[in-house]
C-alpha cells in the first residue's frame, strides 16, 4: 500500500508534506489550549503566575489594567493580567487552530481528489486498452466496482485517514508526554482506565462496521431484486408470481431491518458504556487530584503521590487531556477499517494495472498501406476461448477483395468467432488470418482496425446527439458527409423530422430509438467511416418486417464496393452474396452459392428445409400435394395450432 501510495502521489508529495507540518502545528496548538484555564486557576486559588520563560512581558502589558492590591509576596503579576493574558491566548490558539484545520483538510481534500482522479482515470484507460479475451472472464460490474468503491476507498484514507492517523498518533503522544511531565505517578493512575476504553473502542468500532457493511450488502440485493421483478414486470404477471417475488423481495427487506437493527444496537450500546468508562476515569482523576492538591498524601501500597504535588490547574488539565484521549482513538480505530478496504481497493487495482494491453502501434517501423484492399484469408486457423476447448480448427477459407460470403450454421459452430478474428479481437492458437496477403499481426492494431467496420446485431449508441453517433468513426467528417451518409443509409428523413434534427440527444444505449433506427444509424456509422472490409453480424435478427426491409436496403448500399463477412441465421435472406461457408463445430462443412446448396441436399439444405417448417405457404404446398386439389386449402381449413405456428414463425423470422 505504501508503495501503491507513493507512486501514485508523485506531483503532489511536496503538498503531502505541507499538510503533515501542518499537522504537527495543529496538534501543538490543540494541546496548549488547555493551558489558559491552569493559568487562571492556579493564579486565582494558589496565588501562583504563569510559568512561561518567554512570555512574563506579554503578561506585563495586561498587568496595567489590574489592581495589586491582594498579592501575595512572589507574586510578580495581576489576577485581571493573568486572567485577560490566558483569554486572549485561548481566542488566539483558537483561530489558529482554526486555520490550520482549514489548512491542513483543504490539502488532503485537493491531493485526495488528484490522486482519485488519477487512479481512475489510469485504469479506465488501461481497461480500455486490454484485450476481449481478459474482459470476456470479469464481470461488469465487478470492473465498475473497482473503478468507484475501490479508488474511493483509497481516496478516503488520504482525504482523512493520513492526517486523522497522523493527528491521533501526535495527541496521544502529546497528552502523555505532558502529563508525564507535571507528575508521572498521577499520570499513571489516571491512565489505568485507558487500556479498556481502547479495548471498547476498538471492538465496537469493528463490529458497527460489519454490522453496517452487511445491512448495506443486503440493502443491495433489495435493489437488485426490485429492480429485476420491476423491470420484468410483464413476466411476472404472466406467469402469475407476484406472491413469490413478494415473499422473496420480504424475506430480503426483513434481513436488512435486522442487521440496521444489529448496528444501531450496537451503537445505541457503544456511547453509553464509553461515557460510564470516562466517567470512571474522571472521577479517579477528580477524587484523588483533589485530595492531593488539598495537601493530603495518596498511598496505594508502594504506589505514593505527595501531597501538594497537584494543582487546581494541573488537575483541570488532566480532565481535559483525558476527555481529549477519546476522539483520537476513535479515530485510530476507524482508520484500521478505513486502511484495511483502501489496501484490499489498491491490491484489486494492481492486479488489473498489471495485465498486458494490446498495443494499438505494436508494430515497431510498420511502412506499409493504411488503407488495405481488404482480401482476407483464414489459413489452417485453430481458436479457442478456453484452453483445450477449440473452437475453430483447421479452418482454411479466402475472401478476395470486394466478395460477400455469408457464415451460416448452428449457434456455437464458430461464425462470430471468425469475425472476431479478423481484426484481432483474439489472437489466433495456430495457423494465420491474413489480410492482402499479410499476417493480420504484422499489421498496427489501429491500422488494421481502422480498416474493419461493424454493424451487429445490437448496435450500441452512445450519449451525445445524432451527429456524434453518425461520426464516431469519423470525428472530422463534415456535416455535409454525415448528411449524405444518413441519406445513404435511409435514416436522414427520420432525423429530418425531429426537432433538433442531427442534434437530437441520444439516450443511454440509444433507447430512445427504436430497433431499426439505431441499425440504420449504425450503418450511417459505417458508410461515413469507408472501411474496407464490413462485417455484419445478424444486423436484422431483432428487426420486425418494416424495420427489416428499411435497414436490408440501407445494407444494399452500405456493401457496394467492400469485403463483406455476413453472419445471418435467415438464410432464406443470403441469395445476393457471393458465397456461403456452412460451419459445423468449429469446421467449415460446406460452400457454395444459394442455389448450390440448395440443390445439394446437404447440412444447409436441411437448415433451410427446418426454416421453413412452419412456414404457411409451405404447409398449404404441402396439403395441396397431399390431397392433388389446389383448392384443398379453401375445402379443408388449416387447424388453428398450425396457422399459429406459420404467423408465429413469420413474426418470429422478421423480430
Amino acid at each position: 500500500m505504501r508503495r501503491f501510495l507513493y507512486r501514485n502521489l508523485e506531483g503532489n508529495r511536496l503538498l503531502v508534506g505541507v499538510a503533515v507540518a501542518l499537522t504537527l502545528a495543529q496538534v501543538f496548538a490543540d494541546l496548549l489550549t488547555a493551558f489558559p484555564l491552569k493559568w487562571i486557576l492556579d493564579k486565582v486559588v494558589n496565588h501562583q503566575d504563569p510559568t512561561l520563560p518567554m512570555g512574563n512581558g506579554l503578561v506585563s502589558v495586561f498587568d496595567q489594567l489590574g489592581s495589586r492590591d491582594g498579592l501575595q509576596p512572589g507574586e510578580q503579576h495581576t489576577q485581571l493580567g493573568v486572567i485577560l493574558f490566558a483569554s486572549t491566548t485561548f481566542i488566539a490558539l483558537g483561530l489558529l487552530t482554526a486555520l490550520l484545520s482549514y489548512g491542513q483538510l483543504f490539502i488532503a481534500t485537493f491531493v485526495g481528489q488528484n490522486l482519485s482522479a488519477k487512479i481512475r482515470t489510469g485504469l479506465f484507460g488501461h481497461l480500455q486498452r486490454l484485450p476481449l479475451a481478459w474482459h470476456s472472464r470479469h464481470r461488469v460490474g465487478d470492473l465498475v466496482q473497482r473503478l468507484t468503491s475501490n479508488v474511493a476507498d483509497i481516496e478516503k484514507l488520504v482525504t482523512d485517514g493520513l492526517v486523522d492517523l497522523l493527528a491521533g498518533i501526535l495527541t496521544l503522544t502529546g497528552i502523555f508526554a505532558i502529563m508525564l511531565s507535571f507528575n508521572w505517578q498521577f499520570t499513571l493512575l489516571s491512565m489505568v482506565v485507558v487500556p479498556g476504553l481502547f479495548f471498547v473502542v476498538v471492538s465496537y468500532t469493528r463490529n458497527i462496521k460489519a454490522a453496517t457493511k452487511r445491512a448495506a450488502k443486503i440493502g443491495g440485493q433489495v435493489g437488485d431484486v426490485a429492480t429485476e421483478d420491476l423491470t420484468a414486470i410483464t413476466e411476472v404477471k404472466a406467469f402469475t408470481l407476484e406472491e413469490r417475488e413478494a415473499r422473496h423481495f420480504g424475506g430480503l427487506v426483513r434481513s436488512q431491518r435486522q442487521a440496521g437493527l444489529r448496528a444501531g444496537s450496537l451503537q445505541a450500546e457503544f456511547t453509553p458504556l464509553v461515557l460510564v468508562v470516562v466517567a470512571i476515569s474522571n472521577v479517579t482523576v477528580i477524587g484523588v487530584g483533589s485530595f492531593v492538591a488539598t495537601g493530603h498524601t495518596f498511598s496505594l501500597g508502594p504506589f505514593t503521590i505527595a501531597a501538594n504535588s497537584l494543582t487546581i490547574g494541573t488537575l483541570t488539565v488532566y480532565l481535559a487531556y483525558l476527555k481529549q484521549l477519546y476522539q483520537p482513538m476513535r479515530n485510530l480505530s476507524k482508520l484500521m477499517n478505513v486502511a484495511s478496504s483502501a489496501g484490499s481497493g489498491a491490491e484489486r487495482i494492481e492486479q488489473v494495472l498489471a495485465e498486458p494491453t494490446e498495443v494499438v502501434d505494436d508494430v515497431v517501423g510498420y511502412t506499409g498501406p493504411r488503407r488495405l484492399h481488404g482480401d482476407i484469408t483464414f489459413s489452417d486457423v485453430a481458436f479457442g476461448y478456453r484452453e483445450g476447448q477449440p473452437v475453430l480448427t483447421g479452418v482454411n477459407l479466402r475472401v478476395a477483395a470486394g466478395k460477400r460470403v455469408a457464415l451460416v450454421g448452428l449457434s456455437g459452430s464458430g461464425k462470430t468467432t471468425m469475425a472476431k478474428l479478423i481484426p484481432r479481437f483474439y489472437d489466433v492458437w495456430s495457423g494465420e488470418v491474413r489480410i492482402d496477403g499479410l499476417d493480420t499481426r504484422s499489421y498496427p492494431l489501429a491500422v488494421l482496425r481502422d480498416n474493419v467496420s461493424l454493424v451487429l446485431q445490437d448496435s450500441v449508441l452512445f450519449e451525445g446527439t445524432i451527429r456524434d453517433n453518425i461520426a464516431i468513426g469519423r470525428p472530422d467528417a463534415s456535416d455535409a458527409e454525415i448528411v449524405a451518409a444518413a441519406r445513404q443509409a435511409h435514416i436522414h428523413d427520420t432525423i429530418a423530422a425531429m426537432p433538433d434534427g442531427y442534434d437530437s440527444p441520444v439516450r443511454e444505449g440509444g433507447k430512445n430509438f427504436s430497433g431499426g433506427q439505431r441499425q440504420r444509424l449504425a450503418i450511417a456509422r459505417a458508410i461515413l467511416r469507408d472501411s474496407p472490409i464490413l462485417i455484419l453480424d445478424e444486423p436484422t435478427a431483432n428487426l420486425d418486417v418494416e424495420a427489416e426491409s428499411e435497414v436490408m436496403h440501407a445494407i444494399d448500399t452500405l456493401i457496394v464496393g467492400r469485403t463483406v463477412l455476413m453472419i445471418s441465421h435467415r438464410l432464406s435472406t443470403l441469395g445476393h452474396v457471393d458465397e456461403i461457408v456452412v460451419l459445423q463445430d468449429g469446421r467449415i462443412a460446406e460452400r457454395g452459392t444459394y442455389a448450390e446448396l440448395k440443390r445439394s441436399g446437404g447440412i444447409f439444405a436441411r437448415l433451410l428445409a427446418e426454416q421453413h417448417r412452419y412456414n404457411a405457404d409451405v404447409a398449404e404446398a404441402a396439403v395441396s400435394e397431399t390431397t392433388g386439389d389446389s383448392d384443398a386449402t379453401a375445402l379443408m381449413p388449416m387447424p388453428s395450432n398450425v396457422t399459429a405456428l406459420g404467423n408465429g414463425h413469420r413474426r418470429g423470422a422478421a423480430s
